[in-house]
């Protein structure tokens, strides 16, 4: 897990083949708001996560507060090398006081389902928390066929803002990919604080690592963004991620 203040930042000026992001339009970008695929989600264990409870069934040995959890893999890690394959931008409705899941929306629909506005909460007709979520669809360079989502909302809300901007500006040899999945990303989380509480985020630790390969492209990306366009995700899984799991699930940024 990386410290506060400690991540170095990779220069994103390196000399790539720009002519593998050309004639892409803005693929990555897109946010389709139907067809998703069924995938596991990358939590991020907070000091309540059941795979921190020895008594809970979920429990993982070894595991850690603030490392990286794959829920399909049942394991846990310090950092983790990705490719982000698509970017999109939902809300996603939780029941009150932990209730679970209650809804996936594509952000247009907002004015739709939105009834209600206390500050920065936001409530639909049923009276359920509205979160604004980006959603980072990605693939463990390492395990090209670990595919997962990495959903950040809450707390962690501005630092997949955050995130998904560097990947839109991400240039080679000078020009703008256009393409989210143009390099490997590392991501481990920092422990933030408010008040009293304390909980971890990716918060500024997605560290550009390389720029993909013309083979990366062909065998392993574009054929993983055609499966993402058949199969579907089923969002009731997302059961305690870090959304739900941080001290500050509550607060939106």
């Amino acid at each position: 897990m990386a410290q506060k203040n400690e991540i170095t930042k990779k220069p994103t000026t390196e000399l790539a083949d720009a002519s593998l992001f050309t004639g892409q339009g803005e693929s990555g970008f897109e946010g389709t708001s139907a067809e998703t695929f069924k995938t596991p989600f990358l939590k991020v264990l907070q000091a309540l996560s059941p795979e921190l409870k020895r008594n809970d069934p979920k429990y993982l040995q070894g595991a850690l507060a603030g490392q990286l959890y794959n829920t399909a893999t049942n394991t846990a890690v310090d950092t983790i090398d990705v490719i982000v394959l698509k970017v999109s931008h939902s809300l996603i409705a939780w029941r009150p006081d932990r209730g679970g899941f209650a809804g996936h929306y594509p952000k247009a629909q907002e004015d739709k389902v939105v009834v209600h506005r206390d500050g920065m909460k936001k409530l639909d007709a049923e009276g359920n928390d509205v979160m604004d979520t980006l959603e980072f669809f990605c693939m463990d360079i390492k395990q090209p066929s670990n595919v997962f989502i990495l959903a950040l909302s809450s707390a962690s809300f501005k630092h997949g803002r955050s995130f998904a901007t560097r990947l839109r500006t991400l240039q080679a040899n000078g020009k703008p990919t256009n393409v989210s999945w143009a390099g490997i990303w590392q991501i481990s989380t920092v422990e933030e604080t408010k008040d009293s509480n304390s909980w971890y985020t990716i918060g500024n630790t997605p560290t550009f690592v390389r720029f993909v390969t013309k083979e990366e492209r062909d065998n392993l990306i574009l054929p993983a963004q055609e499966m993402l366009k058949q199969a579907q995700t089923d969002y009731s899984s997302m059961r305690e991620t870090e959304s739900q799991d941080s001290a500050s699930s509550s607060v939106q940024y």
